[in-house]
């Protein structure tokens, strides 16, 4: 009984303080802010660079999408690392006015492929890197509206995922954890004057800051080594919340489990790299890196709403009095998840991917500690 009292105790703790933050943030992200820039006088250069591993069904149209910007074309070039790709995709992707990078790793993995790209590239050739996913589809105006957020002052600038099409439950949980993390992680961090997260595509960089940052990153590293490197050299993340790509990619369960997994992993990998530097950067009042570190010790939203309901109906049987406080948290949780959540996603298809939920976070959870583990590169 002690036993259970502690653990419920220490759980109770680590689930309040997750719930707080992501409230906090949530109420931020209702709040609008301007995130519009003035018209820059330079036309600055972009290397647009898509990572694609076997990504044949995506990789022409994004290209062909991404063809119609309007900015002057002399001010960009796309590079397209070709990882797996079949013959006839890079046959077809020659004939593009692109600059194309024939990479066959025998452990692939998309910084690996980022990497060969910035590695090719003269540093005096661009100013702004700008990494896209190979089924990202771009709004046509994205390179201006980085442009005039790049020639203000911003070094780093995440622009606003949204997952196109939801044809099923797997799709909808996705467009909801998308739109949520650009509330809580994005919109609500700005609204405080706090950098935003990245999310893996449509980050843009100063180009020679990447380039010399590069080698810093790990083949296998995702996003948050590179918000780890920027927060560390006191460089703001700006968040564009009106600059839009689209993911197009479908996923299935498997997918799904499995890439939760791997960011569960990054997170605590990222946490147990950079807790030893919270006092540092609470005394020298780099908040921003404080803030990411504390982010990183939250628990993920599906394995806190699993914990929640499990110590819940648990409680109930050792000490039904003890359990409100679990059902209390819950209800806070579900509050703040509507606070984030986008008023067009809320449809049937939500409701019905609201009721997989808890099954969806056991299935991550057994896959995470149960799953078998294989040479995967990650998304």
């Amino acid at each position: 009984m002690i036993i259970f009292e502690y653990i419920d105790l220490i759980l109770f703790a680590l689930s309040i303080f997750t719930v707080a933050y992501l409230l906090i943030y949530a109420i931020a992200a209702m709040f609008t802010r301007s995130d519009k820039y003035a018209e820059a006088r330079i036309k600055h250069r972009f290397a647009i660079i898509y990572p694609a591993y076997k990504d044949d069904e995506y990789i022409l149209s994004s290209i062909n999408s991404f063809m119609q910007q309007d900015y002057p074309i002399d001010c960009y070039d796309i590079i397209v690392v070709s990882d797996h790709l079949q013959p006839e995709t890079n046959e077809k992707l020659s004939k593009l006015p692109i600059i194309l990078i024939k990479a066959n790793f025998e452990h692939s993995s998309k910084m690996k492929s980022v990497k060969a790209a910035v590695e090719q590239l003269d540093v005096k050739a661009y100013d702004i890197a700008l990494i896209m996913n190979a089924d990202n589809i771009a709004e046509n105006n994205l390179l201006n509206e980085l442009n005039n957020t790049y020639a203000s002052g911003s070094n780093a600038i995440q622009t606003h995922r949204i997952r196109r099409e939801r044809p099923n439950e797997i799709a909808v949980l996705n467009a909801l954890a998308d739109e949520i993390n650009n509330s809580i992680f994005r919109a609500g961090h700005a609204i405080w004057g706090l950098s935003s997260s990245l999310n893996g595509s449509g980050m843009a960089f100063d180009f020679q800051w990447f380039k010399e940052n590069i080698d810093n990153i790990g083949d296998d590293a995702d996003e948050k080594v590179i918000e780890s490197l920027l927060l560390k050299d006191h460089i703001y993340i700006e968040y564009l919340d009106h600059a839009c790509i689209y993911a197009t990619r479908q996923e299935g369960k498997k997918k799904f489990y499995a890439q939760r997994g791997s960011w569960i992993k990054a997170q605590y990998s990222s946490l147990f790299s950079n807790i030893g530097s919270l006092p540092k950067a609470i005394f020298s009042g780099n908040f921003d890196y404080a803030d990411r570190i504390l982010q990183w010790i939250t628990l993920p939203r599906t394995i806190l709403l699993v914990v929640i309901l499990f110590c819940g109906c648990v409680s109930i049987y050792f000490d039904w009095t003890a359990s409100l406080k679990w059902w209390g948290l819950l209800f806070i949780l579900l509050l703040t998840m509507a606070f984030a959540t986008p008023n067009y996603l809320v449809d049937e298809k939500f409701n019905k991917a609201m009721k997989a939920i808890p099954f969806i976070g056991i299935g991550m959870i057994f896959t995470l500690f149960f799953g078998k583990k294989k040479e995967k590169r990650k998304a």
